[in-house]
């Protein structure tokens, strides 16, 4: 009895053994799909940069898409008089692989008495406080952002890192009053790391201003960190600390924090987000808000 069992076990573990000679092991790819940072770590948030954050581009071959984004900021910035600024930023992107390529254009209206220009991703940048006598309104659009990243995905962990560089160019107008007339750039890492529902993310990056004929501008480092929560596989909550240092000595640096929720329209490749922040220092707007929509060009499932 007991060399029949034993021949029976025999058996079993060689037909076991057979089976798995003909299976080969395949490395196993985690499709991240949290959001990242609202602002990839280049200064405050953006109408384009929020959009872009929310949705994240799959790992296809080709994939790409279009926001639109507006928000509305005021504050003091330690000066005497209140600023308001108001941005609309027109987004796409193009996704081949690993690479990303971006790119946005703001409208912009800024209302104040201090020098603000467009900065990298439509984001203002406050060079000086008080340098007109009543408040001015500067409106048109702002400077075009041109992006690319490269993604790291790791084949044993859902890691995400992401190395991304970016160059805000002159092309608005001298007569809007609303570029330094100099080419900005930035380079960055954004890493993330899925823990069930919940991604933690991380975000730096140094950014390289370039200097007025009037103003010498501070290059410097940006940097965020936060999580989201997925209420389900389509709506995010998320909530983050952003830092920038200031551009000159004369404003304070930025320190605030975000907070955003962003679903898919069910139904249809849209997806609608809403966002708002708070600041925590003098060099930050005291609030802001804003809502952003964006149409992924290759989603054909209604979910």
């Amino acid at each position: 009895m007991g060399s029949a069992i034993a021949a029976l076990a025999a058996s079993q573990a060689a037909a076991a053994q057979d089976g798995q000679a003909g299976v080969t092991a395949q490395p196993i790819r985690f499709d991240v799909a949290a959001p990242l940072s609202p602002s990839s770590g280049t200064s405050t948030v953006s109408p384009s940069s929020v959009p872009q954050a929310m949705e994240r581009m799959r790992a296809d071959d080709t994939t790409a898409d279009l926001s639109l984004g507006t928000i509305y900021a005021q504050g003091k910035f330690g000066t005497g008089s209140t600023t308001s600024i108001w941005s609309s930023a027109l987004g796409a992107r193009l996704r081949v692989g690993d690479w990303t390529l971006s790119a946005s254009l703001p409208w912009m209206r800024i209302r104040s008495r201090s020098t603000i220009f467009t900065g990298i991703d439509s984001t203002p940048i406050l060079v000086a406080p008080d340098t007109a006598p009543v408040r001015r309104t500067n409106q048109g659009f702002g400077d075009l952002t041109l992006g690319a990243s490269y993604t790291i995905v790791s084949d044993s962990t859902p890691l995400e890192v992401q190395l991304s560089g970016r160059a805000k160019i002159n092309t608005a107008t001298a007569s809007s009053r609303l570029s330094s007339g100099e080419n900005d750039y930035a380079a960055g890492v954004d890493v993330s790391y899925p823990i069930g529902k919940v991604t933690p993310f991380a975000a730096f990056s140094y950014r390289f201003l370039g200097d007025t004929a009037l103003y010498r501008l501070r290059d410097g480092p940006a940097a965020s960190a936060g999580a989201s929560y997925a209420l389900d596989s389509n709506s995010f909550l998320l909530a983050s600390y952003h830092y920038s240092r200031a551009a000159t000595r004369l404003v304070d640096d930025a320190h605030e924090l975000f907070a955003g929720a962003s679903t898919r329209l069910r139904g249809t490749p849209l997806r609608a987000t809403g966002f708002a922040t708070v600041g925590l220092s003098r060099g930050a707007a005291a609030a802001s808000a804003g809502l952003s929509l964006s149409l992924d060009l290759r989603r054909r499932d209604a979910r």
